[in-house]
């Protein structure tokens, strides 16, 4: 029976289904992170559903997360995508390398014992070298770990450090300013009126018949409410 395994290549053909299920989990976990790292600068309306259900589940929690990143790894370990949870593609692609380590060893197993020719050997050697280095070096490009770790610390950030929204603080600040200038206004306002009725009190004193009042041109009285402004601040 082995015999006629090693015959129709059947572990060879193992390898390469070994390496396209190893690729195809790879590709499916990169895409649930991507999605889950795009999706922290559009929480209010994520594309992603495990992004939904951890924002869903946050605020319905009616006392704050004591634990953020507890709080975040756990939830991560239920992450799905195709109804698959990503920790079970990530073991899927070890599981893939494993598999053609096997076939590898079994192949050349057999291969020593009905002494086929030494080119088989080869070519064992050569497909699970191949893929299992193929697997290996994508695993190593698509930094799984580094983007898990990346959306980890955005979330323990966005959970311990909650921001204030900018419109909110936008309106505050139109506020305040339109504030300071209203009451700007009405002390100039304030400062003007107790500076005309000084100037008037003056001239009731002096009198319209009075030197001063016939000497009091438009520049002296400028003059003279510039004083009477200095005096009373």
């Amino acid at each position: 029976m082995l015999q006629a395994i090693m015959d129709q290549k059947l572990f060879l053909y193992g390898m390469i289904v070994a390496g396209i299920v190893g690729v195809w989990c790879l590709f499916w976990s990169n895409r649930f992170y991507h999605i889950a790292i795009k999706d922290m600068s559009r929480r209010k309306s994520p594309k992603g559903k495990w992004t939904s259900q951890v924002m869903e589940l946050y605020n319905r929690r009616e006392t704050p997360v004591s634990n953020s990143q507890a709080f975040v790894r756990a939830h991560l370990q239920e992450g799905r995508i195709l109804k698959m949870r990503v920790g079970s593609l990530m073991n899927g692609v070890n599981l893939a390398v494993s598999v053609c380590g096997a076939f590898l060893l079994l192949g050349m197993w057999c291969i020593f014992l009905f002494q086929y020719e030494r080119y088989v050997l080869y070519q064992y050697l050569m497909l699970s070298g191949t893929v299992i280095s193929a697997l290996l070096l994508l695993r190593f490009s698509l930094n799984m770990k580094g983007k898990e770790q990346r959306l980890v610390d955005g979330w323990v950030d966005y959970l311990e450090n909650p921001e204030t929204p900018r419109a909110e603080n936008e309106t505050v600040n139109v506020v305040t300013l339109d504030q300071k200038r209203k009451t700007r206004g009405e002390k100039r306002s304030e400062q003007e009126t107790a500076i005309t009725q000084v100037e008037q009190k003056i001239r009731e004193k002096a009198g319209p018949k009075s030197k001063f009042a016939e000497l009091l041109n438009p520049e002296d009285e400028k003059l003279m409410r510039e004083v009477i402004r200095e005096y009373l601040t």
